[in-house]
């Protein structure tokens, strides 16, 4: 996790200033709107800024005006809330654009030319707050069997899609340091339906549990859409990475046998 320093007084001109990483940690809900904290750290500096999602759109537009051939294709932006079927201000929803916007600065930063075109610059330092406060990285349980998940690629069959799931053990030999499954969104929903079954005489261990992506109804989502597929992608990964980093899920038969270990 990338370090933020403290913003110190008497600023470099915000044209010197590059774009190094960012992060979003979390949201608030100001006067029935949702302001998403964008953790920024600069060349010389670290800030934060409050954005709501128009203004992630607002930029995104500009991006594409001058970067339509050249725009990284994994940069997704998520799509606007489909009126009536989803409260902007739900918890879930919330989590779940927190997740995919955070994904899409860091796409867009790790891009040389985007993470220095004025058109980032001005949106990340617009309305720009010193940073008081450091977000403490979650910790990896000891004497774990996964130290590390990511979805690495996906493969579409004609009726659905397989998410390839790396796994990583850093604390065993070689020979069984890395090992991949291959499942579908509705065998992970369904995987965490059992484990939060599991422990529902246990209300101090379920409350541990990161919450999983939700269904999408496909009346309203294109499910084999190039988008949507990345955008689950980013969720999932986002969700098992949690996961194992939770002491109650990683140490459960269900979830290791879920996710192929012996």
């Amino acid at each position: 996790m990338t370090t933020l320093t403290a913003e110190s007084k008497g600023l470099p001109p915000q044209g010197k200033e590059v774009i190094k990483s960012v992060l979003i940690p979390n949201a608030k809900v100001i006067d029935g709107n949702v302001h998403y904290v964008v953790q920024v750290q600069g060349t010389f500096n670290a800030w934060c800024v409050l954005k709501r999602y128009s203004a992630f759109e607002e930029a995104h537009k500009e991006f594409m005006d001058v970067f339509r051939m050249s725009f990284p294709e994994d940069a997704v932006l998520p799509p606007k809330r489909i009126k009536f079927f989803q409260s902007h201000t739900s918890p879930e929803f919330i989590e779940e654009r927190r997740v995919l916007l955070e994904h899409y600065l860091k796409k867009i930063v790790a891009h040389k030319n985007l993470a220095k075109n004025p058109i980032l610059t001005k949106f990340l330092t617009k309305g720009k707050q010193k940073l008081e406060v450091k977000e403490k990285e979650e910790e990896m349980p000891e004497d774990v069997e996964i130290t590390d998940v990511k979805i690495a690629a996906t493969r579409i069959m004609s009726d659905h899609v397989l998410y390839q799931i790396d796994l990583f053990n850093e604390r065993k030999r070689k020979t069984y340091a890395r090992w991949c499954v291959l499942k579908r969104f509705t065998q992970i929903f369904e995987m965490d339906q059992k484990l939060r079954a599991s422990l529902a005489e246990e209300p101090d261990d379920l409350a541990t549990l990161p919450p999983a992506p939700q269904r999408k109804a496909k009346l309203l989502h294109d499910h084999m859409d190039k988008s949507f597929i990345e955008s689950r992608k980013v969720l999932l990964q986002n969700y098992l990475q949690k996961l194992i980093r939770c002491p109650v899920a990683i140490r459960s038969m269900i979830v290791l046998n879920f996710l192929g270990v012996q």
